[in-house]
């Protein structure tokens, strides 16, 4: 017989504190979901969730009655397991904004249960989980607590898949050599992944790293894809063997686009090209991941120069897409916020994206209410984030509605319609343009 424990507290809802927290009552246990705006915590109650992810809504419903959502700190007093899940905040110049999660500690320590486990979920940098643990120390001494940092695999547009089915759970731990408390063990082990405990700095640095692969994974593309262009070879067929490579492999993102965007990557960048700069450690490597992005969505420009304003020197242009990528709402470094801004009044500019309404943005453009409706009189379409609304389309009010049906594709989304795009000149990465309408 195990004893009894007490629900598992979830503190922060933001994108990542909603989601896991939905997640892990998903498996049967029971959560309190806190947050300090009382709005929020209202609005959630009531079933409006304030982000989208798909298959969210689905889960929520599934798991609504293991849920107890609360802005009082006193919920959190009958919790063994309190998990630090608030979304860290990117500052303007990419870099982390760390005191909101210092607060959040702060306001939640006095009301922990003696003997809590307390996981820091956040992303926060190296150096952080142990400095926090000698802080709890100090703001209450007579605390027992233990402290575990969890690197968490949120990902906009996929979340939902990644909280239910991890590849592995990356645990930062004061000592790695120690069993893991069982009230946090036994909640991973009901996802049936790989569980790799590590010291904090490690797993804190883990993450970074993760994400940094990522990020010469896309700089590699993008500079493959532009050669490709220039000497007439086709990326899509390069793809295919580079991914039965083993030392790349068939997940590997091979991609072309305008760069990292959505603030996360960009972030981490910065943070270790900071580490380094701190310690005493090579970061060139990192300095040109920087730089090359900076410079990356200036792609979009040429192919515009090239191919829209070479015959209209005021064209009317379609955007498709504000978010920075599909399946998310949000516009943080959205390549297209900053194409619509830098096309002023260069351009007649008209907007649409299945999530953002033109109540949400301030832009010099038209944000219409349908993707057809833009395309009206257009003499260039950019299509700027990855939405099956744009895979999917019909393609004949391209060629209707248009002026000039020209399409710049920045994320492949009709990549795999090209034998469908008689009459139309499509510009993508990676191949030569198609078609002269």
């Amino acid at each position: 017989m195990t004893t009894h424990l007490g629900p598992t507290a979830f503190v922060g809802l933001s994108h990542l504190g909603i989601v896991s927290s939905i997640a892990w009552a998903s498996f049967g246990r029971s959560v309190v979901a806190y947050d300090a705006d009382s709005d929020r915590v209202e609005a959630i109650e009531q079933g409006k969730l304030p982000i989208h992810e798909p298959g969210l809504p689905e889960l929520f419903a599934k798991t609504r009655r293991a849920l107890r959502f609360s802005s009082e700190l006193a919920a959190l007093s009958e919790c063994s397991l309190v998990i630090v899940s608030l979304d860290v905040p990117t500052g303007a110049d990419n870099t982390s904004d760390l005191e909101p999660i210092d607060s959040l500690v702060e306001r939640i320590v006095p009301v922990l249960r003696d003997g809590v486990v307390l996981v820091v979920m956040s992303q926060v940098p190296p150096g952080f989980t142990r400095a926090l643990s000698a802080r709890i120390k100090t703001l209450r001494p007579a605390l027992s607590f233990t402290l575990y940092y969890w690197v968490e695999t949120l990902i906009f547009g996929r979340a939902v898949e990644r909280a239910l089915k991890p590849e592995r759970f990356i645990v930062g731990c004061a000592d790695p050599r120690q069993p893991l408390m069982e009230v946090f063990k036994r909640g991973l082990e009901a996802f049936k992944c790989p569980i790799l405990p590590m010291r904090y700095e490690s797993a804190e640095l883990t993450k970074t790293a993760i994400n940094l692969y990522l990020i010469g994974s896309v700089t590699y593309t993008n500079t493959l894809a532009d050669l490709c262009a220039a000497v007439q070879a086709d990326w899509e067929e390069m793809v295919p063997a580079l991914k039965l490579d083993q030392r790349i492999g068939p997940a590997a993102y091979l991609r072309p686009s305008l760069g990292i965007a959505g603030g996360n990557l960009e972030r981490d960048l910065h943070t270790l090209k900071g580490l380094c700069d701190r310690d005493g450690v090579d970061g060139r490597y990192l300095a040109s991941l920087i730089e090359y992005n900076a410079h990356r969505y200036h792609w979009v420009l040429r192919m515009l120069r090239e191919h829209v304003f070479r015959d209209e020197p005021f064209p009317t242009i379609a955007v498709w897409g504000l978010t920075y990528k599909g399946n998310t709402r949000s516009m943080k470094n959205s390549p297209a916020l900053r194409l619509i801004d830098d096309l002023g009044r260069a351009a007649d500019v008209s907007a649409w994206d299945p999530v953002i309404s033109a109540t949400e943005v301030d832009l010099p453009a038209r944000v219409l209410s349908s993707r057809d409706s833009v395309l009206e009189g257009a003499d260039g379409l950019i299509i700027l984030s990855d939405w099956d609304e744009f895979s999917a389309c019909d393609l004949g009010p391209i060629r209707t509605s248009m002026r000039h049906p020209v399409v710049i594709d920045c994320v492949g989304a009709l990549e795999l319609r090209r034998a469908e795009l008689t009459g139309i000149r499509y510009v993508s990465m990676g191949r030569a343009v198609q078609g002269d309408p």
